[in-house]
């Protein structure tokens, strides 16, 4: 028959077990996260460093006409572009875990995403309402939240190619936990791509025109936030991401 000293370290064990538990998860989704990421960069910063390198040894072949410099100094270019735009997605998605959190109201995050996104052009013609749920807070990084809605608000601009409208709502689930849901009215999302969505490096956008790292580095966030991240198509057409 066990003590009471016994039962006691027992309890405070599986106390301790039981908070632990949901860091341990969201680290392990991180890790997993990142674990597709460092496979993808390999396969996505190949490409233009092969590029890079092809076009410094053409230059290098000896005398060439000024417009073949040229074209290959812009190639050069472009391509460095590539890297440090997957390099700079790279680092938002390792700051993460050691910024310091603070209570952030979900409806001033929105505010402040919708004020950034309206310096695009893209967001000319889009109209975005807001449905607010006054007083709904979390432990978070302010920045980093912020831009996970400023991610999933480009995406369905450029899904909606510049003309739709956008619904944004906060809404309390249970005492712990809040929902924000952001609704477009474009053509929704293809079903073979609603499993790959949060993959990192997978886009439908053409060459040149996004890294596929947005919504993997939004998926990150938010899973270090002690989240979750789901997008589907909405009934009334369209796609919605919670």
């Amino acid at each position: 028959m066990r003590n009471r000293s016994d039962l006691s370290a027992a309890h405070v064990a599986a106390e301790r077990e039981a908070r632990l538990e949901p860091e341990l998860d969201a680290q392990t989704a991180r890790l997993a996260a990142l674990g597709f990421m460092v496979a993808g960069v390999c396969h996505e910063v190949s490409n233009p460093l092969t590029a890079i390198h092809s076009m410094v040894q053409l230059l290098q072949s000896g005398t060439l006409p000024p417009e073949t410099v040229e074209r290959g100094l812009a190639n050069i270019a472009t391509n460095v572009q590539r890297v440090l735009a997957i390099t700079r997605k790279l680092n938002d998605f390792s700051r993460v875990s050691g910024a310091a959190r603070c209570p952030v109201l979900l409806d001033e995050l929105v505010v402040e995403a919708v004020q950034s996104v309206r310096q695009n052009a893209l967001f000319r013609d889009i109209d975005i309402e807001h449905v607010r749920g006054p007083g709904l807070a979390v432990m978070g990084v302010r920045e980093q939240l912020a831009q996970v809605y400023v991610n999933v608000l480009l995406n369905a601009a450029q899904a909606m190619e510049g003309r739709g409208r956008v619904t944004i709502e906060c809404r309390r689930v249970d005492s712990a936990t809040g929902e924000v849901s952001i609704r477009d009215t474009g053509p929704g999302i293809a079903p073979g791509h609603l499993a790959r969505l949060f993959e990192p490096f997978f886009t439908t956008k053409p060459p040149g025109q996004g890294t596929g790292l947005g919504l993997a580095v939004s998926n990150g966030i938010v899973l270090e936030h002690g989240g979750a991240m789901q997008a589907e198509n909405h009934a009334g057409a369209g796609a919605c991401f919670r």
